[in-house]
């Protein structure tokens, strides 16, 4: 029998993901150091397991001076360095699209819940601001206008989940599908300014880097709440921050952070948030799906067959 290919998963847990795996895999055992396993047997490492959150830089690659394959069990690779690992000649592959549907189950409740004043309506008790028998009044949800950033595999499930509710959805990408019925506008600002509630789905790379900015924030303006289930970086943190407390906006849901993890002491007093320690998209049918997929790219790797998902 030929010698078993070495794996590392760069995350604890990540094994038990794989309970069918081929006798050919050979996990390396971190107990719990990764980095540790790094540094003592990195040499040897043959494909990676990757989660799209370390980052697989120049400098990290470094330490694997035998990898030939980079699997991500989800569908993010912007943390991995693409160039280097085609100069490297290291095989790509991600899971996309499985976990769609959970991460558009969390942008949509966490948007509806703000457009509904959850928040404010949980401290208004909590505070002791309910003193006669009527409370506060909201604006309804139905005909409100709502923009999607960004109209892929996630963009595309939040529409389904938010057309019940009869809002007015709007979408703006870099670029216009004609096969989309729902209305485009031609740039993000004039998207911000059309809606009252904003949910950034689109896909992190550097074009994307802080592509909701204070100016961006202003023009959404103080009705307006915003949701983030792409990644950190695609939102200036500080500036949402600014805005949320100063209330030039009205809220905002975030599942993603910049950087990971979050500190609490960054949201003390910040009003009228949600937050989800980037979770969208993990949920046990979910990881057990990508992970067969990975499985399914791996096998197909080892056996010279063409990648089920490759990203190069």
């Amino acid at each position: 029998m030929e010698n078993p290919t070495k794996i590392l998963a760069m995350h604890p847990g990540m094994q038990g993901l794989f309970p069918a795996r081929p006798d050919r895999w050979e996990f390396i055992n971190t107990e719990g150091n990764v980095d540790q396993a790094i540094a003592d047997v990195g040499s040897s490492v043959e494909i990676l397991l990757s989660a799209s959150i370390e980052k697989l830089d120049k400098e990290m690659l470094d330490r694997f001076s035998n990898l030939k394959m980079i699997a991500s069990i989800s569908a993010g690779f912007s943390n991995i360095d693409l160039d280097e690992c085609r100069v490297r000649e290291i095989a790509v592959t991600n899971a996309p699209g499985l976990n769609a549907g959970d991460v558009a189950d969390v942008a949509v409740t966490m948007l509806t819940s703000l457009l509904l004043n959850i928040p404010q309506n949980h401290q208004y008790i909590m505070s002791d601001q309910w003193i006669t028998k009527s409370g506060p009044i909201r604006h309804s949800v139905r005909n409100m206008p709502i923009g999607i950033v960004g109209l892929g595999s996630i963009g595309k499930e939040v529409v389904k989940r938010l057309e019940p509710f009869g809002v007015d959805i709007k979408w703006w990408g870099p670029n216009p599908k004609t096969e989309i019925s729902i209305p485009y506008v031609a740039s993000l600002s004039e998207l911000a300014q059309q809606s009252r509630g904003l949910v950034v789905c689109c896909r992190p790379d550097q074009s994307t880097h802080h592509l909701i900015d204070e100016k961006l924030l202003d023009q959404l303006g103080s009705d307006g709440v915003i949701v983030n289930v792409s990644r950190g970086t695609v939102v200036d943190e500080q500036a949402l921050i600014a805005a949320l407390r100063s209330k030039r906006i009205g809220g905002a849901g975030l599942d993603v952070f910049d950087p990971e993890p979050t500190n609490s002491s960054r949201w003390v007093d910040v009003p009228n948030i949600i937050l989800s320690p980037h979770q969208g998209g993990t949920t046990f049918e979910t990881l057990f799906a990508q992970a067969q997929l990975t499985q399914n790219n791996i096998e197909n790797f080892l056996d010279g067959k063409p990648l089920v998902t490759s990203v190069f």
